[in-house]
């Protein structure tokens, strides 16, 4: 009896620290989509908007005007983001809609729909950034209907 609950504190423990490194994880991701972001405009000097419109319908590997989440940035369905396609680290990310969300001890899950139809299912979190434009405003509508 006294070994099960040492396996099950010491499980507890590590799903903890797991919860722990992915949020790390998802801060230092930020951080360097920001860095990367700002590079690509000193990079790109002016005329940015334009590339930036024509990259989004074929897909970009820094996707623009993305907030990280947080608790007023919720992953909710219907909340508009950039999700990275398939599971390689060099996919790019596509403008989509979160279909559903799956939470559990470990971490966050979505459903996404691509705006060219494509769906995924299961996507891990780290994949998904919210847009900024996407705002809570439009949830609370969603809520009050």
């Amino acid at each position: 009896a006294a070994a099960l609950a040492r396996a099950e504190r010491e499980v507890k423990a590590a799903r903890r620290r797991c919860r722990e490194a992915e949020e790390g994880l998802q801060a230092a991701e930020g951080r360097l989509a920001a860095a990367r972001e700002a590079h690509a405009l000193l990079e790109r000097g002016a005329g940015g908007k334009e590339e930036e419109e024509e990259d989004d319908a074929n897909g970009t590997t820094n996707p623009r005007g993305t907030v990280l989440w947080s608790s007023s940035v919720r992953c909710v369905p219907g909340r508009r983001c950039f999700a990275q396609f398939g599971v390689d680290d060099d996919e790019l990310w596509f403008r989509a809609t979160v279909l559903q969300v799956y939470r559990d001890d470990v971490g966050q899950w979505a459903d996404v729909k691509y705006d060219d139809g494509d769906e995924e299912r299961m996507k891990p979190i780290k994949r998904i950034k919210a847009l900024e434009d996407s705002s809570s405003d439009e949830e609370e509508e969603e809520e009050e209907e």
